[in-house]
């Protein structure tokens, strides 16, 4: 592994190719700005696709999630006065 890396690795990444000038302006300017347009436009649309995988999975606003029976929420009143006398005893217990 150490002859690959100082016989190939290292010599390809010393490698420096000089660009010409386009009309005066260095060739490393147009690389600047030229370079991160490809990735943008694929992470643009690799959200498109994200999005139309999430609607076909969830539906648009979610229906599809309200429409499952096994994720419906069963007794929020009774969850939400056992979680109020916790807090109302560790409040008590500060005290």
């Amino acid at each position: 592994m150490d002859w690959w890396r100082e016989n190939v690795i290292k010599p390809i990444h010393r490698t420096r190719i000089k660009l010409p000038p386009i009309f005066g302006i260095p060739a490393y300017s147009y690389m600047r700005f030229f370079y991160p347009i490809p990735i943008v436009v694929g992470g643009y649309y690799v959200m498109q696709w994200a999005i139309h995988r999430s609607h076909e999975n969830i539906g648009v606003d979610g229906e599809k999630l309200r429409d499952r029976k096994d994720l419906r929420v069963g007794d929020v009143a009774g969850q939400n006065a056992a979680l109020r006398a916790m807090l109302d005893d560790i409040k008590s217990q500060r005290r």
